[in-house]
């Protein structure tokens, strides 16, 4: 029994130094952040503060795009590095060097990626120049609907590559015989797929799709650097929204929007925890 609390007592011990972290870093910004959210001029505003931004017209287009965003490009994410990973499966062997390219957009600075990505689309960029030599018109990437399917691009590309080795290292722990067993029945790919593969792999997608949430969340450095501090209104996000606040000096609606953005995420976060938990007791 002393053993058990010694241990006890050491695992705290090393554990510490986290929760001091993610105290000071996390939890008390946090509470900060709520405080404020809760404030005005020095003075108690209640809700006040979360009212004016949802009648505010640039925090709604940032919500809005903020949604489609999500929505749009974390399950094209996901299903594009599932049907990677499964043709990858169907190889014995994958080289370390194949596997290694994948991680490659990772690593990129992003600095080079928004050049690269300047250097092609802008207007006078080498697209817009082979279409202009084709007797086309310009064509506006950066300021027009165009600009919301690059930052999803951008994203698909930098985040694909870590989706895929995780999906299939889940995929390479499944047991053959289970699909075997289920081809000599007769069922289809699609069907061994949906029925047999997935509900298997759960864990690792709830991981993957955690992973992939967390990163759409942090693709402000891109869009940012691409578009500048006021970009056009479909790739105005609630990064950008809180960004402006705070050069603003605007702490009570910075903090709204901050606390209404960790709403979002947490929301989405529960949504697929509780879809997880279903599928295991449905096991």
């Amino acid at each position: 029994m002393k053993f058990e609390k010694k241990q006890t007592v050491w695992a705290y011990l090393f554990l510490l130094p986290s929760l001091i972290g993610i105290t000071v870093f996390y939890a008390v910004p946090y509470i900060m952040c709520i405080y404020n959210s809760l404030m005005s001029g020095g003075h108690f505003a209640g809700l006040d503060n979360y009212i004016a931004i949802f009648k505010n017209k640039s925090f709604l287009y940032a919500l809005k795009n903020t949604m489609i965003f999500t929505v749009v490009a974390i399950p094209l994410l996901m299903i594009i590095s599932f049907l990677i990973a499964q043709f990858l499966n169907s190889f014995e062997k994958i080289t370390s060097f194949f596997r290694s390219a994948y991680l490659m957009p990772i690593v990129i600075p992003a600095a080079s990626l928004i050049y690269i990505w300047q250097m092609l689309f802008n207007d006078y960029g080498v697209i817009n120049n082979i279409l202009n030599s084709l007797g086309f018109d310009t064509v506006h990437f950066f300021s027009s609907g165009f600009s919301m399917v690059m930052i999803i691009l951008i994203y698909i590309w930098k985040n694909c590559g870590f989706c895929v080795i995780l999906f299939t290292a889940g995929l390479a722990n499944l047991p053959k015989s289970v699909h075997e067993s289920a081809y000599l029945e007769g069922a289809s790919s699609f069907r061994t797929t949906v029925k047999i593969t997935l509900p298997l792999i759960t864990p690792t997608t709830f991981f993957v799709f955690l992973m992939a949430v967390i990163n759409s969340f942090r693709m402000f450095r891109e869009s940012f650097s691409l578009f500048g501090t006021y970009p056009n209104e479909n790739v105005y996000f609630l990064q950008n929204f809180i960004n402006n606040n705070y050069n603003n000096f605007n702490y009570s609606q910075l903090s709204s929007s901050a606390i209404v953005m960790s709403i979002i995420f947490i929301g989405i976060m529960l949504a697929f925890f509780m879809y997880e938990r279903k599928s295991d007791y449905l096991e």
